[in-house]
């Protein structure tokens, strides 16, 4: 392919179909939000490096995509997440509003990603943050909202993985030297590597106890009967456990897991932290969880929870809706001497929300003879019908779905006896 015609690594373009499907998630999503009283804020696309590195966390500093303000010369980043904006905005410009805040958004984040990682540098991306609640009855809020918004675009057999950051930092905590080399065996659940640094190490027996059985601590929600023996845990599990018992309240849809050894996001959240999967696709639907520390860093105490989708993978994993992005109608005018009145149809029948075509050069003439032409190369462009108007007293109604042909003096009677 010409060098000149290709795109940057990790990112790609969106036809129509996908787009309209891309968009069909992020309308369904957003009213379900809306519906729970979660309010729409906007971020920018980037901003500078100072600023947002205090927000996101070690997790996101190697991955920031980074270039030169030409007016400034200030090192400026594309976001690489939207959470630590919000946080950046709750401290600032939204600190006289009313706690809880409930905030959701919708954009693309761009990630640096090594070159073979798979990975896509740009992801569209949707979320809800809640925030100035910092309790049980939050996180289930959250955790609830995320599973209910699967739900509404059809997801049921989903998953949801349940973890607490706190038990991390438990086990982490007198790691010291050995902790980075630790945190990576962890993220591969490499039992081997595992008892191999940590064997001769300062770690207390009864941490060591639980690396060298991890798979102990993930699976099934009994894993938090046996997890709570453990002092140091059980206020964790509790934690858990709570959470578990409201959620049975708000009647979701899902199977649980537990998993209280994750290491993802480890250093952003504080609390529980949840993912939620789907056996259709390969990577997490949504990934969330409690941070109560990432406001402060800008200035403000405030206890939050909140959660990530990934509306692309999400689109993989719901079917489409073909019939929401169909046209309707194509208007064809025998010749533009009937301009004016194929117009005025075409505006009547957009009033009344049918999504119409205006074929004024005669691109769709053909499909008067043929059924199948109803459809292009890919089945996603179909029609209730052409309406092709051969003079302003007589016009052709030719149904999509059988192919007939009905005509019609004038516009009421195509309205009344086109079933219209």
């Amino acid at each position: 392919m010409n060098k000149n015609l290709m795109l940057p690594q990790g990112v790609k373009d969106y036809g129509p179909v996908k787009a309209e499907n891309l968009k069909r998630i992020e309308t369904g999503l957003l009213e379900e939000f809306s519906y729970w009283g979660y309010r729409r804020v906007v971020t920018p696309l980037f901003e500078y490096l100072d600023t947002i590195s205090v927000g996101i966390g070690e997790n996101f500093k190697h991955r920031l995509m980074k270039f030169v303000d030409p007016h400034t010369g200030e090192i400026v980043v594309l976001r690489p997440d939207i959470t630590p904006q919000i946080g950046r905005m709750v401290a600032t410009q939204l600190s006289d509003h009313r706690h809880p805040l409930r905030l959701c958004y919708s954009g693309r984040v761009v990630r640096y990603e090594e070159k073979g990682s798979g990975k896509e540098r740009e992801v569209f991306q949707l979320g809800c943050e809640l925030l100035g609640l910092g309790s049980t009855e939050g996180d289930s809020e959250i955790i609830a909202l995320a599973l209910k918004s699967l739900n509404r675009l059809g997801l049921r057999k989903i998953t949801l993985n349940l973890g607490h950051a706190g038990i991390l930092d438990v086990v982490l905590q007198d790691a010291a030297e050995i902790r980075g080399e630790l945190v990576n065996a962890l993220v591969k659940k490499d039992q081997e590597k595992i008892r191999k640094i940590v064997e001769p190490s300062a770690i207390s027996s009864d941490i060591k106890d639980v690396l060298f059985n991890l798979s102990d601590y993930y699976g099934d929600a009994d894993i938090l009967r046996r997890a709570a023996r453990n002092e140091r845990f059980r206020p964790c599990v509790e934690e858990i456990i709570s959470l578990i018992t409201v959620l049975e309240e708000y009647k979701v849809e899902c199977d649980i897991s537990i998993d209280l050894v994750e290491v993802k996001g480890f250093e952003y959240y504080t609390g529980v932290t949840f993912e939620i999967i789907s056996s259709t696709a390969a990577s997490p639907l949504i990934t969330g969880g409690r941070y109560d520390g990432l406001v402060s860093r800008y200035g403000r105490s405030v206890p939050a929870a909140g959660f990530a989708i990934d509306a692309t993978t999400l689109m993989h994993s719901t079917k489409s809706a073909k019939a929401e992005n169909q046209v309707h109608f194509i208007v064809v005018p025998k010749d533009l001497s009937l301009r004016k009145n194929a117009i005025k149809l075409a505006e009547w029948l957009r009033s009344s929300s049918f999504k119409v075509i205006l074929d004024l050069n005669g691109s769709y003439s053909d499909m008067m003879d043929s059924q199948d032409s109803f459809n292009n190369g890919d089945g996603s462009f179909a029609t209730y019908g052409l309406i092709k108007l051969e003079s302003p007293s007589e016009m052709k109604l030719v149904e999509s779905r059988t192919g007939s042909i009905r005509e019609f003096s004038n516009l009421e009677e195509l309205i009344t006896g086109g079933g219209l």
